[in-house]
């Protein structure tokens, strides 16, 4: 038996040393890991058996809040099969659940450590994302020129290079200095001159279940048996 191929996708904080890796495998398998580059040192978060797509991920300046898009495939379930989700990193949980129901649309990217800009017109099916504000984009009309807006209606409050960024096309920030970092088979490596100096391998992980400490829900519970965190996924108290 072959060991599964094992991916890194790595996400940059811009105002600070933080990062998010992104390790995938098994192929729909993937586990979220804060990586502070400062020092090197790391926070093993949580597993989600769903298909995440790392061209529509993001992180926010700050690197305290991580977006995502996810397929699952339970079409007729309130997230419609696939979504958009916002989370507090390393975990998945969802502070913030935006139903998409294909694969055309979905994903988003942080504008700057508050505002963040979703691939979605459904609303937000969770409410947890205090602190953050959402901006859409539509009509310029007297007061608004830009046609951004905030959920209540104000004009968003960018100056123009911002703007100009938005309406031209809205995009995750590709912010991965391969100059000074690589990833080969599984590990993490720090380019130094023509050389490469292994920082951490991720190969060996295994799944387990790892609850968020704001997760909001009760504690799966079997019988006598003590309660476990369950397995994440949107709305879903069972985790299966």
């Amino acid at each position: 038996m072959t060991d599964p191929i094992i991916r890194l996708h790595l996400f940059f904080a811009t105002d600070n040393s933080k990062a998010v890796i992104l390790r995938q495998g098994p192929s729909k398998t993937f586990r979220m890991v804060l990586w502070d580059r400062a020092d090197d040192t790391f926070e093993d978060g949580q597993w989600l058996k769903h298909k995440v797509y790392v061209d529509r991920c993001d992180l926010s300046p700050d690197g305290e809040h991580f977006v995502y898009f996810a397929l699952d495939g339970r079409w007729k379930a309130e997230a419609k099969g696939s979504y958009t989700a916002i989370s507090r990193p390393p975990y998945f949980t969802a502070l913030a659940l935006f139903p998409q129901g294909d694969t055309w649309g979905g994903g988003g990217c942080f504008l700057d450590s508050r505002h963040y800009y979703i691939y979605s017109i459904s609303g937000d099916l969770i409410g947890r994302d205090e602190g953050l504000a959402r901006v859409f984009k539509g009509e310029p009309s007297k007061g608004c020129t830009s046609g951004l807006r905030l959920v209540k209606g104000t004009p968003a409050p960018f100056e123009k290079p911002t703007i100009d960024r938005i309406l031209g096309r809205l995009e995750p920030r590709r912010l991965q200095p391969l100059d000074k970092y690589d990833t080969q088979g599984g590990c993490l490596y720090r380019r130094s001159g023509g050389e490469m100096k292994l920082i951490r391998d991720f190969t060996k992980m295994e799944f387990e279940y790892i609850r968020a400490p704001y997760d909001w829900r009760s504690p799966r519970s079997s019988g006598e048996t003590p309660a476990e965190p369950a397995d994440w996924h949107p709305l879903d108290k069972e985790g299966k």
